[in-house]
């Protein structure tokens, strides 16, 4: 028996082009959301916290000032337990505190953000450095006079000489002190598991929008799979970051409300939208915006003040920098007010729940109207139908159910 085939008619050249065309503007725009936040960063305007006397304050911020560096946005703090009231509370990333009579000391909060850390280490290097050349100074200056001196001057000289050597010991000594207020743990020594936890905690919420659309119908069980996703899949992000990694420490239970309200959020927003507009366009949105806007700004890797005005701002009010902000506060800043975070992703959620509602309803609404149309449809069809019948029947045959009493 001969076997038929059918020819495959080739896609037209124009085609060829467009879809070229198309997936080169898709990844452009891709590279450019994961990139463009790295390049327009500045290191400036990085809240810190600065005590001290105010003479000592004021000369350190004008040396600044004069070699025109904005790295930091000083916040005064009354004293050394008001700097670290402040950083524990996440109002600052670290604080510079000057004592009189002592070196100074740059407090640093490791589990804040690596960069910043480093920032702040810099300035106590570049400090102790400062201190150093003062006192290769003082020594060198101590030399020449002994050297330069004879007789009398010469006893003199031997003079200063021993103060100077004291100074340049009390110099020496007086090395700023760095104190780490909120150190990292042990298991995320380095804070890079918190920081790669980042990105497949936006993928997750992706993820159950996703297969909620695709694999379940009717929008009030679509919810409702996004729901237990929440909580199964916040139960397993738990588990596995926080006590088999130990990349998240903390409480256990409000580590699983957030991973678990965090991809609810994300999902949640998804079915709203595809139940208000349509499936593609909720799968789409989800990704987005949650993907290529939210995360390249959720400051997960560097601190959101060096994104620039307002898109840092606006980056914490998405779920993906809510998130990240949240997760680290209950990890390592149980004093931090989580306010505004969880009322991110409660709006993001509510926000989805409340389209899903509209939609669901708009859609029984038309429904409802269209099988009332297709009722009165019905009923004018059969009545089209009897009379055409009685049409064709004489006038002396009776019949039943024309005589009937209805």
């Amino acid at each position: 028996m001969a076997r038929t085939t059918e020819a495959i008619t080739p896609s037209s050249w124009r085609k060829v082009i467009a879809i070229a065309t198309l997936a080169s503007v898709i990844v452009s725009i891709v590279i450019l959301a994961f990139t463009w936040p790295t390049k327009a960063m500045e290191a400036k305007n990085l809240p810190v916290s600065i005590a001290g006397p105010e003479a000592a304050v004021s000369q350190f911020e004008q040396g600044l000032k004069d070699r025109g560096i904005e790295t930091f946005d000083f916040k005064q703090a009354s004293s050394r337990e008001d700097a670290e009231r402040q950083i524990k509370e996440r109002e600052t990333y670290g604080a510079i505190v000057f004592t009189e009579g002592a070196a100074p000391e740059v407090m640093t909060a490791p589990a804040a953000n690596a960069s910043a850390n480093q920032m702040l280490t810099g300035v106590a290097q570049q400090m102790n450095a400062q201190v150093q050349q003062q006192a290769t100074a003082a020594k060198t200056q101590a030399l020449q006079q002994a050297a330069q001196a004879g007789g009398q001057q010469g006893a003199i000289a031997t003079q200063q000489l021993e103060q100077l050597k004291t100074e340049q010991e009390k110099l020496q000594q007086a090395q700023v002190k760095t104190t780490a207020v909120v150190p990292l743990g042990d298991g995320d020594p380095n804070g890079m598991g918190l920081a790669v936890a980042a990105f497949p905690l936006v993928m997750g919420g992706i993820i159950g929008g996703v297969l909620s659309i695709s694999l379940v119908k009717g929008t009030v069980r679509r919810f409702a799979t996004t729901g237990l996703y929440g909580i199964l899949g916040g139960l397993f992000m738990t588990l596995i970051l926080g006590t088999w990694f130990g990349f998240v420490p903390g409480d256990f239970g409000a580590l699983w409300a957030t991973f678990g309200m965090t991809v609810f959020a994300t999902a949640s927003f998804m079915v709203g939208m595809s139940a208000l507009f349509a499936d593609v366009v909720g799968i789409g949105l989800g990704a987005v915006i949650s993907m290529f806007i939210g995360n390249p700004l959720s400051g997960a890797n560097m601190p959101w003040q060096f994104i620039p005005a307002p898109w840092g701002a606006l980056g914490q009010l998405m779920v993906p920098g809510a998130s990240n902000t949240l997760l680290r506060n209950i990890a390592y800043f149980p004093d931090a007010s989580n306010s505004l975070q969880w009322a991110v992703l409660l709006g993001w959620a509510g926000f989805g729940l409340l389209a899903g509602a509209i939609g669901w309803a708009w859609k029984e609404r038309r429904a409802t109207h269209m099988s009332a149309e297709d009722d009165t449809a019905s009923v004018g069809a059969k009545t089209e139908t009897k009379t055409e019948q009685n049409a064709d029947v004489p006038d002396n045959v009776e019949i039943p159910w024309k005589t009937a009493n209805i």
